[in-house]
């Protein structure tokens, strides 16, 4: 039909075309099949139930939502990994460069944060998971927006490097469930590697992308900067929050666990003294 003004994510992504044309029902198709791919890992797993490993006070939802959120930062952070290795040319131009390999993993990762949403409305954890809520909704107003659009796909390459941190989260969170012991090398190298990939994974690409907001926002529409803006406070908070409470965790918790162990110790005869090392 002619005569029609075109939209404005036409508009944009015909502004904005660096790299290899994408189709738009490409990514639909590639969302709509991980929404459906997901709830089938969903009730896999609630037919397999909880390992024999998992303490038993441990709600099986609980440990299910983990599972497949484990699943998707596995695949991403390695798909995001593959983005950086493959294709780095994409970060000299953030918002036009495009090509199928990037741009297909935005609409999958968004169909995963669409599941998991309904899958918190739907078991009544929406209240009690609220910074996880919070962060859905980010992510979810500005991957979709964007790969509906066909722009900005390279700073959504940038938010989900969080993704390769993520699988170490959860692999702490796991091991937890599991009753691996906080002493244990496995647990203490995953706690390290977690910390490490936070502030090289989160906390960078956080900072990078408000460096672009800085430095690039008159180059989209002041709606899209608007609701960027409001997402990306939400996305620092919760980092902040977050990097805090692991810190907490797994650095301040085990520094004053070594200062009780080395305390001096009397026996109950009081007539000998043991100096406790872990």
């Amino acid at each position: 039909m002619t005569g029609l003004k075109p939209n404005l994510s036409d508009n944009m992504a015909s502004e904005f075309s660096t790299g290899q044309d994408v189709e738009r029902w490409h990514g639909y198709t590639v969302f709509f099949s991980a929404i459906l791919l997901f709830q089938l890992l969903n009730l896999a797993v609630t037919k397999i139930g909880n390992p024999k490993s998992v303490r038993s006070d441990i709600d099986p939802w609980r440990w299910r939502n983990l599972f497949i959120s484990w699943i998707h930062a596995a695949i991403v952070g390695t798909w995001d990994i593959l983005c950086l290795v493959l294709y780095p040319e994409f970060t000299n131009d953030l918002i036009a460069y495009n090509n199928y390999f990037i741009y297909l993993m935005i609409p999958f990762s968004t169909a995963y944060f669409v599941y998991d949403s309904i899958d918190m409305i739907v078991n009544k954890k929406i209240l009690n998971n609220w910074e996880l809520s919070l962060h859905h909704i980010a992510v979810i107003s500005m991957f979709w927006y964007n790969f509906h659009a066909r722009i900005c796909i390279g700073y959504n390459v940038l938010a989900l490097m969080a993704e390769i941190n993520s699988f170490f989260l959860h692999t702490r969170k796991l091991l937890q469930m599991c009753q691996v012991g906080f002493d244990t090398r496995l647990y203490k190298g995953v706690s390290y590697i977690n910390l490490v990939t936070f502030l090289l994974c989160r906390m960078t690409s956080v900072s990078r992308i408000f460096y672009g907001m800085y430095d690039e926002g008159h180059r989209v529409p002041s709606f899209y900067f608007v609701i960027l803006t409001m997402s990306m406070i939400v996305m620092a908070g919760i980092n902040i929050i977050l990097f805090w409470r692991l810190f907490q965790t797994d650095i301040l918790r085990t520094q004053d666990k070594v200062l009780k162990d080395k305390t001096i110790t009397v026996n109950g005869n009081n007539n000998s003294n043991h100096l406790k090392v872990d």
